[in-house]
């Protein structure tokens, strides 16, 4: 059962989001074989170049779109022996290192829909030269794993496009790990390709070719990254942002499936990011690692912390995350770290209620920074997810691990991991109403909880010890492969 996982993404070697997460972390924990192709962003002279180390090239190939582009494939042992990871070089549209955006200035790329459309044909033309044997098996792939709106024109090409007629019967699963983006690209682009496509409608979406539509409607079976959100998705408009109707019509094709987290990275017994390595059977470390994160960053290590990590965009629910810090600030007696980065206007709004924080009360770094989110989340007493909409999630599953019980919108993936406590069991606390109000309210129930030693103990304990693995989720996506005749 040969997969092999298309994406625009894949942590540690491209990564913008949690795709790149998933990406890097399903592969490994699937027991059937599996490979990874990605853009080569920015080639051989670029830094994917050399988190991918030694590299062989296995293909050469040109595609047509609105022009010739020669291309190249390369193959990487980085992710694992068992795990081959495939380079898409392709210059004219991923030269530069940027993912979403250029490296050279941080702007958008130009027609960047149109970047993906590339490396998706190269993806079909390298398929079709049967020269992609997995994991050194010599096997062509049985099925395809594609991922969000970049790969969402494939199951399309496959079952239209004449020149891909030798692959043509190659199932697909399409995973929506978020549906804010649709990957819209105008018709003449598409039309310049010369593929016909019987019903024009099943890829149409107010006037453009919709690429998250086209895949929704052709894959043999979709998937998203939570029940919960798969049942969003096709109830209303606003998490799909006008695609319900679509995920309504892949009726049962459609399941939603629970990410995991890679138990190895994220385990504070042996993270080497934390000052003080601890476990649920022994929590002494977290203790220190939460005083001497409290000195790093300037805060009073005897106040209770409350840390949120993540992007500053109305999607994460910054919307409500500087309104409600400001009362929980003024209502608590809680100390407050924030990590991230984003919109300039949250960014703002942030800056103000820390520029107001009594000294050791506040704590705000505007950037990404991985080794010190591993920190926050070990010195964390609560963990903050005030979310508008979250897909699956990881930073709860990360918070849990390491001893940080979440305070979460209930809303996607956060209500299918986090169990709300009810004074025995639980791992973490959900407020319904997406308000500042509710917000602070859910906040300061949980540090009531925190406050009694004992149930504080049992709390963490008990998110602690929750499997958060890969395992149960890659066990659904085999069943699923099966399902459609992968293998």
């Amino acid at each position: 059962m040969p997969v092999l996982h298309v994406a625009a993404e894949c942590a540690p070697f491209a990564k913008a989001g949690g795709l790149a997460d998933v990406v890097g972390a399903l592969p490994q924990a699937l027991e059937v074989p599996t490979a990874v192709v990605l853009p080569f962003y920015g080639g051989l002279d670029g830094r994917l170049a050399e988190r991918a180390g030694a590299l062989a090239r296995v293909h050469t190939g040109m595609v047509w779109l609105d022009g010739w582009f020669p291309f190249e494939v390369w193959r990487s042992d980085a992710i694992s022996d068992e795990v081959p990871l495939y380079l898409v070089a392709e210059p004219a549209h991923f030269g530069d290192d940027g993912v979403y955006f250029r490296a050279s200035d941080g702007a958008w790329f130009e027609r960047g829909e149109v970047r993906y459309l590339a490396f998706q044909l190269t993806v079909l033309d390298w398929l079709r030269s049967k020269n992609t044997p997995l994991a050194g098996r010599g096997r062509q792939p049985d099925g395809l794993h594609l991922h969000d709106h970049h790969t969402g024109l494939i199951p399309v090409l496959l079952r239209h496009d004449p020149a891909n007629a030798a692959v043509a019967d190659l199932p697909t699963v399409l995973t929506v790990h978020s549906a804010d983006h649709h990957g819209e690209i105008g018709w003449p682009v598409w039309d310049s390709l010369g593929v016909a496509v019987p019903d024009r409608a099943a890829l149409d979406h107010l006037g453009v070719v919709n690429s998250l539509k086209a895949g929704v409607g052709h894959a043999d079976a979709v998937t998203t990254v939570s029940p919960t959100y798969a049942r969003e998705l096709v109830a209303s408009p606003e998490p799909s942002h006008g695609l319900d109707y679509a995920f309504r019509l892949a009726g049962d094709r459609l399941a939603g499936i629970v990410n995991g987290i890679d138990a190895e990275v994220w385990d504070p017994a042996t993270d080497p990011h934390l000052p003080a390595p601890f476990s649920a059977d022994d929590l002494r470390g977290k203790a220190e690692t939460k005083n001497a994160v409290c000195a790093e960053l300037g805060l009073d290590a005897g106040r209770p912390l409350a840390v949120f990590v993540g992007r500053l965009t109305p999607e994460k629910g910054a919307e409500v995350l500087a309104p409600g810090l400001a009362r929980i600030l003024d209502q608590t007696d809680a100390a407050v770290a924030v990590l991230g980065s984003g919109y300039a206007e949250h960014e703002a709004a942030l800056g103000d209620v820390a520029s107001g924080a009594p000294d050791g009360r506040m704590s705000l770094t505007l950037a990404f920074d991985e080794a010190l989110a591993h920190r926050l989340y070990g010195a964390a007493d609560l963990f903050l997810m005030p979310s508008r909409q979250e897909p699956c999630g990881l930073g709860q599953l990360y918070a849990m691990r390491y001893g940080a019980p979440p305070v979460v919108h209930g809303v996607g993936g956060l209500c299918d991991t986090v169990e709300p406590w009810d004074g025995a069991a639980g791992t973490g606390f959900r407020f319904g109403a997406f308000a500042p109000d509710a917000f602070v309210d859910a906040t300061r129930a949980a540090l009531a909880v925190l406050a009694d030693g004992d149930a504080r103990a049992r709390l963490q304990q008990h998110g602690m010890r929750r499997d958060s693995s890969w395992a149960a989720s890659a066990r659904a996506y085999e069943r699923l492969y099966r399902s459609v005749d992968i293998g």
